[in-house]
């Protein structure tokens, strides 16, 4: 598909890429960081802190990553969606979002500290939560600069970025991990890099595709945008909680030990969803939601239907892999003994991922069709089901119960987004003639 040429508010030409060509940026440096990530945040982690330390850390980050998901509140796939329709407007969305963003970041924060304190985390591990809120909240901020180069169609800017934030971050931790041997200064190692990351991409995005202006802080403006963008913020909080909570339940029903087991495979599980997050939110979701805003709707399921095929087929033969190597892959990262009950909850979550990716294309593109409402309501049955069927699963089966509670939402969530969209009776489509004079 070839490049489009679009103005936006910063007063330069903005290219906006192919989406083979936005795809191959950001698969290209991932292909680079996400290797080195999985080696430091499992096999140098799991190796250096032990089994205990893990778990901590596993913890941790579980707990302050619900917490930054209450900061959102739908601005990221919000802002993607309206920028990408409107680049002109870009300005006005960043100044009001980032700084909204960055105070609700310090309540966030403040919030995972006071519910640390009721679950009894004390010394070492209540350290670790306060430098896990800041690097989960950092990252938050980052992850919303994100939405900008993806509103943009520049994944270009996004893939560069993605290689600064892991050379920061992973070179923190690496440095407090191997002199302190402590999850909690590890956590603080990676706080430092994602701050710096951070800043550096609000300062690039102020530069390049939008400036922050305070005039355009408005009361107003928020005030409306927050209603429309709830149903978008329960269902970006929502998948957090369903992502993160089998972990915190874990960690309080059974221990660090098993948090750090459980950890260990969820961790190898959490690697592969860079690819539905490159196909489906990166690259697919903001040129549906441009076909569906055209009226381009043979064009949008055939995207649709393409991708799903594609992404599924791949992501059925990369289950079947894991489950053959689970074990030798868990003893690859760490030959310990102590690790070895996470090989057995591999082997049950890596049939996740094909539900995951199905589940993602089809989130992606109810949103482009505003059914934002039908997907909070649904991913919040999906929290509800999830940690019902852990409180039962986890005291009787452990590790493996958490597993399989987690497959059972997958299917079960996937199966409702397939048949509310095979449901869905798309408008007439108009032509490019008629799209222009409704228009004007």
């Amino acid at each position: 598909m070839s490049p489009e040429y679009t103005a936006s508010d910063t007063g330069k030409k903005q290219l906006r890429p192919g989406l083979l060509a936005n795809i191959s940026w950001l698969s290209i440096a991932n292909a680079i960081v996400k290797p080195l990530w999985f080696l430091f945040i499992t096999a140098a982690c799991m190796r250096l802190l032990g089994v205990q330390e893990f778990g901590v850390l596993t913890a941790a980050l579980s707990l302050t990553m619900i917490a930054a998901g209450f900061v959102d509140l739908g601005m990221a796939p919000y802002t993607v969606r309206e920028i990408s329709r409107t680049l002109d407007k870009a300005s006005l969305y960043f100044s009001n979002f980032m700084t909204l963003r960055i105070a609700n970041s310090f309540l966030a924060w403040a919030s995972a500290l006071f519910v640390a304190i009721l679950l009894d985390y004390r010394g070492n591990a209540l350290l670790a939560v306060c430098f896990a809120g800041m690097y989960a909240l950092t990252l938050n901020l980052t992850n919303y600069c994100r939405s900008m180069y993806q509103a943009f169609e520049n994944l270009r800017q996004e893939a560069i970025m993605l290689i600064v934030e892991k050379t920061l971050v992973i070179g923190g931790g690496l440095l407090l991990l191997f002199t302190t041997r402590s999850a909690a200064w590890t956590l603080a190692g990676m706080a430092l890099g994602m701050t710096i990351t951070t800043g550096i991409n609000i300062w690039g995005i102020d530069k390049r595709f939008a400036k922050i202006r305070r005039s355009l802080v408005s009361l107003n403006f928020l005030k409306r945008s927050l209603k429309i963008m709830i149903p978008f913020g329960l269902a970006g909080l929502f998948t957090v909680i369903y992502y993160r909570v089998d972990m915190v339940m874990i960690e309080a029903m059974l221990g660090v030990i098993p948090t750090g087991q459980y950890g260990a495979a969820y961790r190898i599980l959490e690697a592969l969803h860079i690819v539905p997050m490159i196909v489906g939110l990166a690259a697919i979701y903001p040129r549906l939601a441009r076909l569906h805003q055209d009226g381009a709707y043979s064009d949008f399921k055939r995207l649709l239907r393409n991708s799903l095929l594609g992404l599924v087929g791949i992501s059925i033969l990369v289950s079947f892999v894991l489950t053959v190597l689970s074990g030798a892959i868990i003893r690859l990262l760490d030959p310990d003994p102590a690790y070895a009950p996470a090989a057995d909850a591999l082997r049950i979550l890596a049939w996740t991922f094909p539900f995951i990716c199905a589940k993602s294309l089809l989130y992606s593109a109810m949103l482009c069709m505003d059914r934002q409402r039908l997907v909070a309501i649904v991913l919040g049955f999906a929290v509800l089901f999830n940690i019902i069927l852990n409180a039962f699963m986890i005291p009787a089966q452990g590790i493996q119960g958490a597993a399989t509670a987690t497959i059972f939402t997958e299917v079960l969530l996937t199966a409702i987004f397939v048949a509310h969209y095979g449901r869905t009776h798309f408008p007439q489509e108009i032509s490019q003639q008629e799209f222009k004079l409704s228009n004007t």
